[in-house]
């Protein structure tokens, strides 16, 4: 499943993220780097699905 991530804000030291295809899962990352495997990690949690199912895509 695609997942679009787009940062919301920028605040002190975190990226506060939000995705198009689910816009009820929020999550944050401190680095950019860490976006994909935070938005994994979320998007695993709140459907139930492997984290392997997720190909993310970042917006900035």
């Amino acid at each position: 499943m695609k997942l679009t991530a787009q940062i919301g804000t920028a605040a002190d030291g975190r990226l506060n993220l939000r995705v198009l295809e689910l816009p009820e899962l929020k999550t944050h990352a401190r680095r950019v780097d860490e976006i994909p495997d935070a938005v994994r990690d979320a998007a695993a949690k709140l459907t139930g699905r492997p984290k392997d199912d997720f190909d993310i895509e970042v917006r900035y």
